[in-house]
């Protein structure tokens, strides 16, 4: 679910916190139907590694479709457009690693008709009246983006498909540990100590 959501905010250049917030969500659900509490702590080594696995296979599997899908569509299907910037608008936000920026610029054709969607970088890259080439959507529904971005899909593409086979192929098994846990199979079990001998020997005192 929080892949498929990613998936969406790359395609219509939504909010990337919808995906941080499904991926949020989907933890919660999963710690209380499958991964609850009493079985993660009565789990064995086993069974948390894979889990764990499984959990950072999603998480690339997030990251690559927060990005893939748009310069995917692009590689396949974009038409190179000699585009003019006619608006900068540049925000800032506060994270962990401080102050950050955001710039997005809004583009027109050289005929004057505006092209759907803005192209966003994290510093001030163009300036307005600059004139570039960039791929758009036949559609008019993804937005435009520079032929040298656009050649980078493949890079998102091979991870995002290695993760989501990980992440399906290690979910699939963590769902079928979690229920020999809960059936007292796989759980961690220390050795029963050696019993006593009931006779003394006769050096003992």
């Amino acid at each position: 679910m929080p892949g498929g959501v990613a998936a969406l905010t790359s395609l219509f250049a939504w909010s990337g916190w919808l995906a941080v917030i499904s991926s949020v969500i989907a933890l919660v659900v999963a710690s209380q139907l499958v991964l609850t509490e009493t079985v993660w702590k009565s789990a064995s080594l086993t069974v948390k590694a894979v889990a764990i696995a499984a959990f950072v296979a999603s998480v690339f599997w997030v990251i690559a479709m927060m990005f893939a899908p748009r310069l995917a569509v692009l590689d396949l299907r974009g038409q190179p457009v000699v585009a003019t910037v006619v608006d900068h608008d540049a925000s800032r936000y506060y994270g962990r690693g401080g102050k950050g920026e955001q710039h997005c610029y809004r583009l027109q054709r050289t005929d004057g008709s505006p092209i759907f969607g803005d192209i966003c970088r994290d510093r001030d890259e163009f300036a307005v009246g600059e004139t570039m080439t960039v791929l758009v959507d036949p559609s008019g529904l993804i937005a435009p983006e520079t032929p040298s971005e656009v050649a980078d899909a493949r890079f998102w593409q091979i991870p995002g498909l290695v993760s989501l086979v990980a992440a399906l192929v290690l979910c699939w098994v963590t769902g079928g540990l979690t229920p020999r846990v809960a059936s007292g199979h796989l759980v961690r079990r220390r050795l029963p100590r050696p019993r006593r001998s009931r006779y003394r020997s006769k050096y003992e005192p």
